[in-house]
């Protein structure tokens, strides 16, 4: 009966560990693409403040110098946590509360680009499906559903911007306001049901090998 009673706590044990592994895995993936996705979002903003042209390619200069100041000064900020994010890694520094603190600097710094930029009307919202991504890698189901509500509301918080506070008319159409906060909300529901699904893939998994296992024992004898 002991042994019965703390079967159900050591495999919560050894789920807890296994998913502590995959979080420090995820985390340091979710950083590089984070890395990745800033160094491709500055060379777009490089070629809309300097303009390019090859041959064919021409796209003018389309942005002015004080926005291209802020833009900068949001990407070198984004830079710098990912640094930080990435020494914590490499000193095997992982509190459970670094992949809610990175994924909230996702989510102000993305807010505040697209406040300075075209706001709710700037195709650079669909950075919010990538947080909800982001956060997925991690399987942390809590994480998904914190960037899911983090996504909603710094979408919300640009609403209000562009209705209140921006000197443009930044304003969106209502049904694309609500058919951008439900295909957030649907992002975040999908991806924790795949989140659930693995887990139970790896229970099922686990079970199989031990019925295997108690097999071969009892053919062997």
């Amino acid at each position: 009966m002991a042994a019965t009673d703390r079967t159900p706590a050591d495999a919560e044990r050894q789920w807890f560990i296994v998913g502590r592994w995959q979080e420090y895995e995820g985390e340091a993936r979710a950083n590089l693409l984070r890395i990745a996705g800033i160094g491709v979002f500055y060379l777009v903003e490089l070629v809309n403040y300097h303009g390019l042209r090859l041959g064919p390619i021409d796209m003018p200069k389309i942005v002015d110098l004080p926005f291209h100041q802020v833009v900068t000064a949001l990407a070198a900020a984004w830079a710098i946590a990912c640094l930080g994010v990435l020494l914590c890694l490499k000193q095997r520094v992982f509190p459970a509360a670094l992949k809610y603190v990175s994924t909230g600097c996702d989510l102000l710094l993305l807010s505040v680009i697209l406040a300075v930029a075209d706001g709710p009307r700037s195709p650079l919202v669909v950075g919010y499906f990538l947080v909800i991504v982001l956060a997925a890698l991690r399987f942390s189901l809590p994480l998904v559903r914190f960037a899911t509500v983090g996504s909603m509301l710094g979408y919300l918080a640009l609403l209000g911007y562009a209705r209140w506070f921006s000197e443009r008319d930044l304003r969106v159409p209502r049904y694309q306001q609500a058919i951008m906060l439900l295909a957030l909300a649907l992002a975040g529901l999908v991806l924790g049901q795949v989140i659930r699904r693995v887990r139970e893939i790896a229970r099922q998994y686990a079970a199989r090998l031990e019925a295997d296992k108690e097999d071969r024992h009892v053919s062997a004898q």
